[in-house]
């Protein structure tokens, strides 16, 4: 069975976790096993977030990283953190979010959305 791993920074900020709480209960639409889990600050953490999709049993973890590059994080630390559930359940990771016009049109309405606050057009 295929369990979804979203993999966030983490941050002190309480928001952070309730917007990926939305995202994974919006991907359990699509994907019958979604856990999320931070690589730092916030717990869960990841590996104890995969942990938790093999004992509901994933046999394969797809990682999305709801990162935009792939930095050090992508690179080292999301795979270290992932070695011990590697043994146990496929691990595939995804890309990292990069660039997508789709989110070209996500921040157009956020900056449209703001001038309208202001009640400044922007043409």
């Amino acid at each position: 069975m295929i369990g979804l791993l979203l993999v966030l920074h983490g941050s002190k900020i309480k928001e952070w976790q309730e917007i990926v709480i939305n995202y994974a209960e919006e991907l359990k639409r699509h994907f019958p096993l979604v856990e999320y889990g931070f690589i730092e600050i916030n717990e869960p953490k990841i590996d104890e977030a995969a942990k938790k999709l093999v004992e509901r049993g994933a046999d394969t973890i797809v990682v999305v990283p709801l990162l935009f590059a792939a930095g050090m994080h992508f690179k080292r630390d999301i795979p270290n953190q992932l070695k011990e559930t590697s043994n146990k359940a496929k691990i595939i990771i995804a890309e990292p979010i990069g660039f997508d016009k789709r989110i070209v049109d996500i921040l157009k309405e956020k900056a449209e959305k703001a001038l309208s606050v202001e009640g400044t057009s922007y043409q």
